[in-house]
């Protein structure tokens, strides 16, 4: 496929136009297959089939209330990209914050702008909610994600840390009482 070709089936500026919207659980299936890409995309094993991530997804991804919220970015009958965020509320500060889980797009449709997409309807939505603070992570090996998220000009937060329980650790804390 032509390098044009290639940009018009993804969404690329001046091209075919991209859909953002709200993920549905018709969509598990694609958010699977998404998901194993952004797992190979950071080099992580898949541990699980699709059709299990799916079904999986379509059970956890869109109970109520709903724990996560997703936007697809849909291009040329396809998903090319989402975005997993979680809207929070701040006892201290007494004001509603949204964190993104996730924003992935696929290799081959990274440079139509789709990724940028997905922040401003974001961006409308924490509007729209009256949402003041949005708040993301990026890896720090990641130029090109970094280069991404400050050309939008964000305040770089560098003074928090970000920490993790994971399985047996997790399990450990849990079982050690109060």
């Amino acid at each position: 496929m032509a390098v044009e070709e290639e940009a018009a089936a993804f969404g690329a500026r001046d091209a075919a136009p991209v859909e953002i919207r709200f993920a549905t659980p018709a969509d598990a299936d694609a958010l699977a297959l998404l998901s194993q890409e952004l797992l190979a995309f950071y080099s992580l094993p898949v541990h699980y089939q699709r059709s299990y991530m799916a079904h999986v997804i379509a059970d956890k991804a869109f109970r109520e209330p709903p724990t996560v919220e997703i936007l697809m970015a849909v291009g040329a009958d396809r998903a090319v990209g989402f975005l997993a965020f979680n809207e929070t509320f701040a006892l201290a500060n007494c004001q509603s914050a949204i964190f993104i889980q996730d924003l992935f797009v696929t290799r081959k449709a990274r440079t139509a702008g789709i990724g940028r997409k997905l922040m401003v309807r974001l961006a409308e939505i924490c509007v729209e909610r009256g949402v003041t603070q949005l708040d993301w992570t990026a890896d720090p090996w990641n130029d090109k994600a970094r280069s991404f998220y400050e050309a939008m000009g964000p305040l770089l937060k560098s003074e928090k840390m970000y920490y993790r329980l994971l399985g047996p650790r997790l399990a450990k804390l849990a079982e050690s009482g109060a």
